[in-house]
């Protein structure tokens, strides 16, 4: 049968107490016999000295008067088993504590001793050894009742330590029976403490924080993967009706190059845009690379951005600009086709968030529609060597309910949306060796995409 916790914790320090009181017991019980033996020992040899001294006569009368004061019995005897030293007597009566001396018999002047002298050779004293042992046992009692109160007192205290400890580990039980079923809540602890146990609750919170954050990392992983499938699904199809739209259109222009409408070329750069969002989820399935990545320069990569966004920002009425310094334009960036890729998501995801922009002026039943804005500036850090892109909107901002997961999967506050874009910018920033990141900076929403340059 197992022990509780209590119980293993009890049961030895109380075994021990009562094992020490039975310890002391001990010893106070011999050192009260002895004591007790050495002071009877004492009494009947000053008694017997006193009546060798003693000028009257030593009869038996005299002799049983003085025992009657000295509660004990003096005789004179011829034999004795021990002299000068207390010994067990066995008499008619019972047992007695008997000490003898030899009896001195110098003449003595004035006759009185020595004329009524009893015949014998020894002066012998009787004591009732029940005296000796209540005295003996009145000095047992008192160590024998300290140590039974101290091992009471010891135990209670023990008791109290025992069930705080035990209720601290069943803490730690109860909490690790949750962690076993899946549960990583963590449990308070109380700074002021400073033991063992303190230091395993925090070793157990820290266990259910790693374990939390695998338990969302593998949930990441099965989403990215399922991610994967969904982006290899979908990139085919789309680029299978894709490819017969370009054939068609690229056959119209073809058949009259000259007066080919405006409204072809114009759909056909929407068609690049919808291949651009298949590169994405190629990317995706392809974790985070592109087989075609082509060396570009700033400035290409500004350009055709520019020109795969120009026309839908004109149609909005969206304040486009590229934004990089001269000397920085000519720089080359080896995977330029990804950047295109995660710089055209988070251009287009700032041009629609600029068109929801609506401030109040005036009339406040009245409101009027300010221009959106949209900028996306390139800067050269040359102390860390990264390529750092800003892209800002003056849109409303994302909302409180996602802004705290907006680089997961299928996380979209948009109706239509699959929430993929930004999941898949962040994850391509990540093979490239950098990261991306967002803030609200007063009035703008601003997103730098971050790479290292290889």
């Amino acid at each position: 049968m197992s022990l509780s916790l209590r119980s293993q914790f009890l049961i030895p320090i109380v075994a021990m107490l009562l094992l020490v009181c039975l310890a002391v017991t001990g010893l106070s019980w011999r050192f009260a016999s002895n004591t007790t033996r050495v002071a009877t020992e004492a009494r009947l040899r000053n008694l017997l000295q006193l009546c060798s001294v003693s000028k009257y006569p030593l009869t038996q009368p005299v002799l049983d008067q003085i025992g009657e004061f000295s509660r004990c019995k003096i005789k004179v005897v011829d034999q004795v088993a021990v002299t000068n030293r207390l010994f067990s007597s066995d008499q008619s009566d019972g047992t007695y504590d008997g000490l003898a001396i030899p009896l001195d018999r110098t003449e003595d002047p004035s006759g009185l001793q020595l004329s009524g002298l009893e015949s014998g050779n020894f002066l012998l004293a009787l004591s009732d050894p029940q005296e000796r042992f209540e005295r003996t046992t009145q000095a047992f009692w008192l160590p024998m009742a300290t140590g039974i109160l101290s091992t009471l007192a010891c135990s209670a205290i023990a008791l109290g330590i025992a069930n705080r400890m035990v209720r601290r580990l069943e803490v730690l039980k109860t909490q690790v029976n949750r962690i076993a079923m899946g549960e990583y809540a963590t449990v308070e602890v109380d700074p002021r403490a400073r033991d063992a146990i303190a230091s395993l609750t925090h070793s157990i919170n820290s266990m259910s924080q790693q374990l939390e954050k695998a338990k969302e990392e593998i949930a990441n992983s099965e989403r990215s993967r399922l991610i994967h499938m969904l982006a290899n699904g979908m990139a085919h199809q789309l680029r299978n009706s894709l490819a017969g739209a370009v054939l068609l259109l690229q056959t119209v222009i073809k058949r009259n190059p000259q007066n080919a409408p405006h409204e072809i070329q114009m759909g056909l750069q929407q068609i690049q845009l919808a291949e651009e969002s298949i590169r994405r989820l190629l990317t995706i399935s392809r974790h985070g690379r592109s087989g075609n990545d082509q060396a570009l320069s700033v400035q290409q990569i500004h350009e055709q951005i520019d020109g795969y966004t120009r026309s839908s920002a004109d149609h909005h009425c969206i304040d486009l600009k590229m934004v990089c310094s001269g000397e920085d334009l000519p720089r080359r960036i080896t995977k330029g086709t990804s950047v295109i890729s995660a710089l055209l998501n988070l251009v287009l995801n700032a041009m629609e968030a600029a068109s929801q922009q609506v401030t109040k002026a005036g009339d406040p039943n009245a409101s009027q529609t300010q221009q959106g804005m949209v900028q996306c500036r390139y800067v050269w850090d040359s102390q860390c060597g990264l390529h750092r892109w800003s892209v800002r909107d003056n849109g409303p901002g994302p909302e409180a309910s996602i802004k705290a997961k907006m680089f997961e999967p299928f996380v979209t506050s948009k109706p239509e949306g699959i929430g993929l874009g930004l999941p898949t910018t962040a994850l391509l920033a990540k093979e490239l060796g950098g990261d991306l990141q967002w803030h609200r900076d007063g009035q703008w929403t601003e997103f730098v995409f971050t790479i290292r340059d290889s």
